[in-house]
């Protein structure tokens, strides 16, 4: 996986951020969600960097990455990459996010317009839609919403007595099979599920998406970027199972367009070919 990159690691102010580094072009930056890490995007990152300079990291305290201080909010994590890109020398680069990354990559462009050139977002509605629309259907599919941001160390502690059988009913419960997964790919999901600093990262992220970030989302309703913006999502999911995706996203970014990929969450693994066709046509569209 990710033949011809180069492993960095980059020191920041809060954070030292793990990322992989390869290809020729205009940046693209890769944003992996929960409860994975930078790996998820083997299926399609050799492809894109066949066009593009791209920059695959890892958050803040997933995979091998380290967060300083206990600042799980997105707000936190887009600044991040933001300092990233800087520090490889871009000031304006694409997006391409899934899951929590997703929501990363919305915050930074609202706390930093001008950067992100273009946006892809993948399965995910936004933070506010997604609490507001939070019945016993969908509490049923997202208990980890509600199980991780508990506060105090009990999530972390009933995760690291057994962290794989954790990570895969997690994984199981959002794709509805684990074998969509390469085996390599697993191997490293698991890698970093039995290091308790990741733990703590999955637990601070969502307990700061059911507190800070909700208050950073509600203070920024009525801003909008009028950026490309491709919103994805799988056929299979839940993320459509309400609203209507595109039109819920327009609300923050009105040229968005999108269509949903026969999957399920993890969209880039089990439909790598349809997530890259329509990537491609997105990025090609940018002027």
């Amino acid at each position: 996986m990710f033949e011809g990159f180069t492993e960095i690691d980059v020191e920041l102010e809060n954070a030292k951020i793990h990322a992989k580094v390869g290809g020729e072009g205009e940046p693209l930056l890769l944003i992996h969600g929960y409860p994975q890490s930078h790996v998820m995007w083997h299926t399609i990152v050799e492809e894109l960097a066949a066009s593009y300079n791209v920059i695959v990291p890892d958050l803040r305290g997933y995979g091998d990455s380290v967060a300083k201080n206990a600042d799980f909010s997105f707000r936190a994590m887009a600044q991040d990459q933001v300092s990233l890109m800087k520090h490889l020398g871009h000031t304006i680069f694409h997006v391409v996010s899934h899951d929590r990354g997703a929501r990363t990559a919305h915050r930074m462009t609202l706390d930093h317009p001008g950067v992100t050139r273009s946006v892809a977002l993948l399965d995910i509605l936004p933070t506010l839609d997604v609490w507001r629309t939070m019945d016993d259907w969908l509490a049923k599919r997202y208990y980890h919403w509600t199980f991780l941001a508990q506060p105090g160390d009990m999530p972390r502690r009933l995760i690291n007595n057994d962290p794989l059988l954790f990570l895969h009913s997690a994984l199981l419960g959002l794709s509805g099979s684990i074998d969509i997964f390469d085996k390599d790919a697993l191997a490293e999901y698991e890698r970093a599920a039995q290091n308790p600093d990741v733990v703590a990262a999955w637990c601070g992220d969502y307990s700061a998406g059911a507190t800070i970030d909700v208050e950073h989302d509600r203070a920024s309703q009525g801003e909008k970027s009028l950026i490309p913006c491709l919103v994805l999502w799988g056929s299979k999911g839940v993320v459509d199972h309400h609203i209507d995706p595109v039109e819920a996203w327009q609300a923050w970014f009105p040229n968005a367009l999108g269509h949903p990929v026969e999957a399920g969450h993890f969209l880039v693994e089990e439909n790598p070919k349809a997530v890259l066709d329509a990537l491609c046509v997105h990025l090609d569209g940018v002027d």
